[in-house]
This record gives C-alpha cells, structure tokens and sequence, in this order.
C-alpha cells in the first residue's frame, strides 16, 4: 500500500505541472487566470445572499483526471454567473428547486426514524451482505484501458501546433473533451463552449470529426482483439476486457505486463497514449484506470482486505450510477463516501427503494460484475441520434432534421445488422424541457423512409399538441427499440406503400433481403428490383410483374376451389413483363396457358405476342355451381345470382326477428324489396359487390 500511495503522490505532483513547467502555490498561472476571471465577474468568496445561493446542479465535477487542485468554489461562481440569464439557468433553477424539495421530504423522513428502525434495517443489510459475501468471485482478471482525451489526442496529433495550448472539441454549444491543459481551468467535457471560453479566454475550440475518431477507434480495437476477441466496447476510446484465459495460455507472463504490453502496442500504430485499470472486476478496474492517468496503469489485487481498504475512502462520485442528483440526496443523510455506504446502511435500507439499496451495498463492498458476455449474447436494448441546434419553429427545418436522423439512424442499423419495431422521438424546448413519444411499428424495419414515416408523424404530434404556438426546439433524438437482429427477421412482402413508389432502381433494403439466393432472381449488375414473396407458396420473386405472372400460374381454377376463392373477380388483370426480367419457367407456364382453357371457366389473352411489353393479361373465368357460403344449400351459377341470394340470406333471420314468431315468411327466397313492418330497418335495395366501391360516380 505504501508504494501505491507513493505512486499515487507522484501522480499529483506531476498534475500539478503545466505544460511541462513546475508551478507552485505561490506562483500559479492557473490560479490567477481563474482569479481574474473571477473578479471580472464581482464574485467574492463571502456572498451568502440567498439569491446569489449556489445551484448544485450547475456545480464542477472534479473527478475527471487532470482537475485535482482547482478552486472548485471560484471555478462554480464563473460557471453560474455565466450561465444567469438564460434559458438553461432557468431550467436548472427549477430542477434544483424540485431536488431540494425532494431532500427536504428525504431529511423528515431521515428524522422520523427511530432506533429500533434503524436497528432492524441495520439487520436485514448485514443479511444481505452476507449473502453478497458468499457470491464474492475474485478469480478473474478485468481490465478497463481508457484513451487519453482522446478526441482532442487526436486533434493534437494531427495539428502540433495545439500541443501547448489549452484546446478542447467540440463547439460553442457543447464541449465532447478537452487537453489537461485547458482541464487546469476548469474546462471539460459536457460543457458549453461560450463557459469554457469565460474559464479560458484562451481557449482554443475543434469542431468535431467523428469519422476520424472512428476510424483510430478501430485501429485500437484490433490490439484489444489480440487479448480478448470478446471484449466489450463502450464507446469510441475505452473498453473492457477480460484476459483471464490469455494469461491461462501464457503461464510465463504476469497482468501488469500484458497491460503494459497492450497500451506499448497502442501507442506504436497511433502515437496515442492510453491508461488502464487492472482488478476483479469491471467497477473497480474502471476506478484504477483514472487513477494513474495520463499515459499510466494501476493494479489493484484479488485480496478482499485489500479492495475494502481501497474502497474505503472512495468518492461516491466515482462509483456507476451515482451522478449528482444522487450524491445530493446522499449526502444529504451524511453519506460522502464508499465506507459511508456501509456505515449509513440502515437509513438506506430504510429511505431509499430496494434496487438502490442492493446497488449502494455491493458499491461499499466493491463488488461488480467479472463477466464479459460474448458479443452474441449482448442484448441492445436501443439504438439512437440526436442533434443540438440553434432556436428554431421552423416546420420544414425540423422536418428536414428529423429526415436526416432517420436516415443517419437507418444506415447506422444497416452497418449493425439490426432491426427495430418501436420508434421514439425525443425533443427539448427552448426552455429545455424534454418530451418524447413512441409509436410502434407493423414490423421489424431498418428502412430510412418507414423510420422517416413514423418519426414525422410523431414529430407533429408533439409540435400540434404543445401549448405554446409555436414550439421552438433546440435539441432532436431519434430513437428505435425492441431490436432484432436480421437474421431473426423472416423475409415479408413489404408494405403498401412499396406499391404506389414509382419504379426505382435503388438496391434492396436490407429488412427485405432473404437469408439465401433465390432462383428467381434475375443475375446482372444493372437490374436491381424489390423483392415480393407469394401469397400462396410463399416463393420469393423479383418485380412485381414476375409475381403477377407467377400467381397466374400458382393458382389455377381447380386450386382456387380449394381454397375457397372459387370466382375472386369477373375479370383480373395483369401487365405482362419485360421479357428480359421474366423467369423462362414462368414464360413457359404462361405460353401454355393462353394456348389452352383452364377448368372451370375460360382464359383469353389480350394479346398473343409474349414479346410485345405493352401486352395485357385479361383472365375471364365462368364459373358454374356456386354454392352460398351461408346457408351451403342452394347453387347458382351466376355471380350476380349468388350475390342477390347473399343479401337475402344473411338478412333472412333478422327480418324474421322483426316480423314476430306469429307471421311466416312466405318463401325462403324472400326479397328485400317486399314491404317491411313499421319497426323493421330500412331494407337494402340492392347487392353491393367489391366492384362498387372503385366504380367512379
């Protein structure tokens, strides 16, 4: 312990350099600049007026690597005063006002218990920690590598000329990261650009490349796969691993060595540095992985003594899942620290719900998972983007913006094989106040314009449905959930819209291409047509002039009898297709039928030449002996005929009904037309077929 607390004392001291330069109390170029920045804006140290009263909301996070040492009281007075005024400092004012009421209810709550309360809950915790201690498992070995400001590392990289200046990524509106030089004033990541420069007039601000963070991403990826194939990555620059079984197959070797290896490895193909956290598992080795940075490594070892001592005196803002609502109603009841967990453990029981309960136990433990799922097994949940941007009411500008996300979020699914079923969109006022809505979809789709559709449709919703008119956004998110993955989804014919898209020559949507080749799928590199599959046997066709054509044959009259469908229409009609795009089996089937009747009823072609592309299938079928589906006793052979009888047949017991059980019906053929009594409905006059309802009036 004495060696790590010397190592962690040397990491101090070298924080405490600038750019290469030692710096002391006394003589601190930091500290002057936030002093001046801090008497621009009239603050002193003793204000306690209740209206210059502190938001802890808006309060510096100071756990981020690089940040130790700083005024934090000077660095909060700069953000607030900066931020009064606006939209956001209203909206932070009213969160931390329903925060504070919140820890008001908590504190009465606090000192209504009693100690036979807390003696009780103090019981039940210690049961649950026994528990937790006969789960404990330390036999793995995790390891958490975290990239050095890495969006702004690879800025620095490429333009040396940041090297010595305080440089953060981003844009006026939001920061992603900054260098530990600009960290030195407070600068960091998730806050606005115009705060970072009031902090740092010298701050130097690079817009955002995402696709070259990526692509140094996956350079990265590739030292981790040596270690672990199964790591997990949690965003573009850190991620875990388990190398458990690579030390198993390299019995010579040692953790830290093979960590050092690693990140030797990383620096060598990017000129980045990384910093890794060594332990059990994943909560502590992402601890360790802060502790040692920049370009650094701490091990913490399999010794539960040992990772009690560790955790002792550990922020509670350094543990997953407590952010700064949570450590406000913490500390509200005398909890700072992990070993606090433990000593508070009766009011937690007691005042907070059963899953924080468990989750702040096992914190104070230091217990985490040890378990890294194979990628397969790893359940997505969602898959988002989201935009910020200036003021605006502007309809076809947010329209534009949500088609965009939803053709980002359709391509990004595409990239992951993915499907999804629920789309949500997420909007944030002017005010800064968030709505979100969903709607489900009919199927599974990564398709941009049924994402688009859905998305859109939602987006007014919420627009028409606000009070204020009109709705000024600042902030757009599309969202799809209940994901699939590809192969999961079985291939379907696609939806009605497909059939009034002019004819396109874009290449298939992924949600639509089937898991194997079919037979009927024209080959060349020019013909590129939607899929349809066949309502009866289910076989997949490429065009839709391909499936007309395969249906004529796939349902001859004698298997339309037996599948109930004895006369669909008078007459249905068909384009024949281009010759060059129809299937020579299904060319065939078609010379044979137009050079011979089928059962049940006749079939005349509208033109003999198969060659012609004007051609037009005209299929009239007569069918005779058409038995009522009512009443399966009376045939006709007519369609009009039927139909007639239809109407009357399935009215027949409800005339009956209004007539009364002491008159008779005078025929089973009873017409409609005949006088009905006075309470009876107004009877129908006519047969309405399917025809009628597209015949133009």
């Amino acid at each position: 312990m004495e060696d790590k607390k010397a190592d962690l004392a040397g990491h101090k001291a070298n924080m405490m350099s600038l750019d290469g330069c030692s710096t002391t109390k006394e003589d601190n170029p930091v500290e002057d600049k936030i002093k001046e920045a801090t008497a621009s804006t009239n603050i002193t140290d003793g204000v306690s007026a209740p209206e210059n009263k502190k938001l802890s909301l808006m309060s510096l996070n100071d756990n981020k690597a690089g940040m130790k040492g700083l005024d934090k009281e000077k660095i909060n007075a700069i953000i607030e005063n900066a931020s009064k005024g606006s939209k956001f400092y209203a909206k932070q004012k009213e969160n931390q006002a329903r925060i504070d009421e919140q820890i008001r209810r908590l504190k009465d709550r606090h000192d209504a218990l009693t100690e036979k309360d807390l003696l009780c809950a103090r019981q039940e915790a210690d049961l649950f920690l026994e528990h937790l201690s006969a789960s404990l498992d330390l036999s793995r070995t995790l390891v958490h590598v975290d990239m050095d400001m890495f969006y702004a590392a690879v800025e620095m990289r490429d333009n040396p000329e940041l090297r010595d200046k305080p440089m953060a990524v981003g844009g006026m509106g939001m920061l992603s990261t900054s260098n530990y030089a600009a960290r030195k004033f407070g600068v960091r990541a998730a806050m606005p650009g115009f705060i970072g420069k009031k902090l740092c007039p010298e701050l130097v601000i690079v817009p955002t490349n995402m696709k070259k963070y990526a692509e140094v991403s996956e350079v990265i990826r590739e030292v981790f796969r040596e270690y672990d194939v199964n790591f997990s990555p949690m965003s573009l620059d850190e991620a875990y691993m388990d190398i458990t079984d690579y030390l198993d197959l390299h019995p010579d070797t040692n953790p830290w060595d093979v960590v050092q290896e690693m990140r030797g490895k990383i620096e060598a193909k990017t000129q980045l540095t990384a910093s890794a956290g060594i332990a059990p598992n994943t909560f502590l080795a992402k601890v360790c992985s802060d502790l040692n940075k920049p370009n650094g490594q701490f091990m913490l070892s399999p010794n539960q003594a040992e990772i009690l001592e560790f955790v002792r005196k550990l922020s509670i803002r350094k543990a997953f899942g407590i952010g700064n609502v949570s450590e406000q109603h913490l500390n509200a009841i005398g909890v700072k620290t992990c070993e606090d967990l433990y000593l508070k453990r009766g009011e937690i029981k007691l005042l907070f719900s059963h899953i924080s309960f468990e989750s702040y136990m096992q914190i104070s433990q230091g217990m985490g998972g040890n378990r890294l799922e194979p990628p397969e097994d790893r359940i997505r949940k969602s898959i988002s983007t989201e935009t910020t941007f200036k003021d605006t009411s502007d309809r076809d500008t947010l329209l534009d913006l949500c088609k965009e996300l939803s053709a980002e979020l359709s391509e990004d699914m595409k990239t992951k094989e993915i499907l999804g079923q629920a789309v949500t969109v997420k909007i944030k006022t002017h005010d800064f106040k968030i709505r979100t809505k969903v709607r489900q979809l009919a199927d599974p789709s990564n398709c941009k314009d049924t994402i688009y559709r859905a998305a859109k449709q939602i987006l007014l919703y919420l627009l028409d449905s606000a009070e204020q008119q009109p709705l000024s956004l600042r902030l757009m998110g599309v969202r799809m959930s209940e994901l699939k993955n590809r192969d999961e989804v079985r291939s379907r014919q696609r939806s009605i819209f497909t059939f009034f898209k002019p004819p396109t020559t874009e290449a298939v949507e992924e949600a639509d291409r089937p898991a194997g080749p079919s037979s009927n799928t024209p080959t060349g590199p020019s013909v590129t047509l939607q899929r349809f599959a066949c309502p009866v046997c289910d076989e997949d066709f490429v065009g839709l002039n391909t499936l007309n054509l395969h249906l004529d044959t796939c349902c001859p009259a004698e298997k339309s009898e037996d599948l109930g469908l004895q006369n669909p229409s008078n007459s249905v009609s068909g384009i024949c297709a281009d010759p060059l795009r129809i299937n020579p089996s299904v060319q065939t089937k078609l010379n044979t039928l137009c050079s011979s009747d089928s059962s049940g009823g006749t079939l005349k072609c509208g033109n003999e030449n198969p060659d012609d592309k004007s051609a037009k299938l005209v299929v009239e079928v007569e069918n005779e002996n058409l038995t009522c589906p009512v009443c399966f006793s009376v045939s006709f052979s007519s369609e009009d005929k039927l139909n007639s009888h239809m109407d009357e047949c399935l009215n027949k017991s409800e005339i009956e009904n209004l007539l009364g059980p002491h008159e008779s019906v005078v025929s089973s053929k009873r017409k409609l037309e005949s006088t009905p009594s006075v309470h009876s409905k107004k009877p129908r006059l006519h047969s309405n077929k399917i025809d009628s309802y597209f015949r133009k009036s």
